[in-house]
């Protein structure tokens, strides 16, 4: 494998480099594959002890950056595609372990809890699509339709307030067909 090494933000930058910051991966990765083909040095600029970017040859960083803008609308319409396929993929799951479901609820479950770049659980790729819609269910429910937060208000510690809230929730998610037995066996 070429080289990467790493550096701080302070070390001068080598003659006919850039800097790359981090935040755009497909930058990152086209800058990182096409320094490596070019057999160069790949230097990691970090700065208490996070990376911050990369820094590459200006002539790559150039051809990334060109190829960043020309692909642009292609990558946004795959991602967008993709992204309506997985909510649409959500959404015959969740109308699968809770038929009853009022739409309305359906509709909020699916804005909310499958939000991009969010940290919600509808987001994660560890667990799979039936858990992700249980989960994000129980989360709309327990913040929706229980006292759950009125209780985290008033000081209540988080697991005593989710152990108070556990049979409303129970209810509800019953109400809306759900029949897969106990929801509290399996941890996350």
């Amino acid at each position: 494998m070429p080289s990467e090494i790493s550096v701080s933000a302070d070390t001068p930058m080598p003659k006919a480099y850039g800097f790359l910051p981090k935040g755009n991966r497909y930058k990152t990765l086209h800058c990182r594959k096409l320094t490596h083909k070019a057999a160069r040095p790949l230097y990691i600029v970090l700065e208490n002890k996070k990376q911050i970017g990369l820094r590459a040859p200006l002539a790559i960083l150039d051809k990334v950056h060109k190829q960043a803008k020309q692909t642009l609308s292609t990558r946004r319409a795959a991602t967008n595609k993709r992204d309506a396929t997985d909510i649409a993929k959500a959404s015959a799951e969740v109308e699968k372990q809770f038929p009853q479901m009022p739409q309305d609820e359906r509709e909020t479950v699916l804005k909310h809890g499958f939000k991009k770049h969010s940290g919600r659980v509808g987001r994660t790729n560890s667990i799979p699509l039936s858990r992700k819609v249980l989960l994000a269910v129980i989360a709309h429910v327990r913040h929706r339709h229980t006292a759950y937060d009125a209780l985290l208000d008033q000081g209540i510690d988080r697991e005593d307030a989710r152990k108070s809230t556990r049979k409303d929730i129970e209810r509800l998610l019953q109400k809306w067909g759900y029949l897969q037995g106990t929801l509290w066996k399996v941890r996350r």
